[in-house]
């Protein structure tokens, strides 16, 4: 039996890497059908959307197929086992809900966001329903200094933040995240930390990777070194290979 119910795992950078052919790495799907075959479950916990994270997955062309996929850094999708996925209604409502509260509140820091966007040819903002819902740089230095702003703009609302990876910077809920929602899949699977294996590369996979939610954290050697930090200070594994060859490297270190 594995020693892990629950895989989680990022997309970008840590199963794929930016330029390649998108493709599942041979080491990674045997790993894949040994966990489905000791009953083990995956999550893809993203910060692509579901319609984005349903494209990747298809050029991925894994084995297996996720149970579920965690999308936009917050919401759950559970697979109907015919290629579909079904939203969990009360969790998916209650971050919405949560976060139409929080913009409500907190819309001068956007406003600020909005203002730095316009005096600069180095940063657009991200809109959805003809809300601002977060903001890409020209470079990753020009998102050192953007977050440095916002840190500074939302001290007064401390339930405002972000999750950031490379030149992507998503407005959120400081209570959600990906371990926030890794937190609640297991919730929902009755299981606990000590069954949960997570992998990723980046700040936005750092919620998932500090042991509140998996005690087995892991990334790739690829990972951005507060990753590579955040995970040795876990006990997780740092691989030596790169993206999904450094996930299977580090879920063989953890098995039996």
């Amino acid at each position: 039996m594995s020693r892990f119910r629950l895989l989680s795992t990022d997309f970008d950078g840590t199963l794929i890497l930016h330029p390649s052919d998108g493709r599942c790495t041979e080491a990674f799907g045997e790993v894949l059908e040994r966990h489905r075959k000791a009953d083990g479950l995956w999550a893809v916990n993203t910060g692509r959307s579901l319609a984005h994270a349903i494209e990747g997955l298809d050029n991925f062309r894994a084995p297996v197929q996720p149970d579920f996929l965690l999308t936009n850094e917050r919401e759950i999708f559970s697979s109907d086992g015919r290629g579909g996925w079904t939203p969990h209604a009360e969790w998916n409502g209650l971050c919405a809900d949560r976060h139409d509260g929080l913009f409500a509140s907190a819309g001068e820091v956007v406003a600020s966001v909005r203002a730095l966007a316009a005096k600069s040819g180095d940063v657009t903002i991200i809109e959805e329903d003809g809300r601002a819902v977060g903001l890409v740089t020209s470079s990753e230095q020009v998102m050192e200094d953007v977050a440095a702003f916002i840190d500074s703009e939302s001290v007064e609302f401390p339930d405002f933040s972000y999750q950031r990876n490379t030149v992507y910077l998503r407005f959120c809920h400081r209570d959600y995240h990906k371990g926030a929602t890794l937190g609640e899949v297991c919730r929902m699977l009755q299981i606990d930390r000590t069954v949960v294996l997570a992998a990723g590369d980046h700040f936005n996979d750092l919620p998932m990777l500090d042991g509140r939610f998996a005690a087995f954290p892991c990334c790739p050697s690829n990972a951005i070194p507060e990753v590579k930090r955040s995970v040795r200070l876990a006990g997780g594994h740092v691989a030596a290979l790169p993206a999904a060859d450094g996930i299977a490297e580090a879920w063989k270190s953890f098995h039996p």
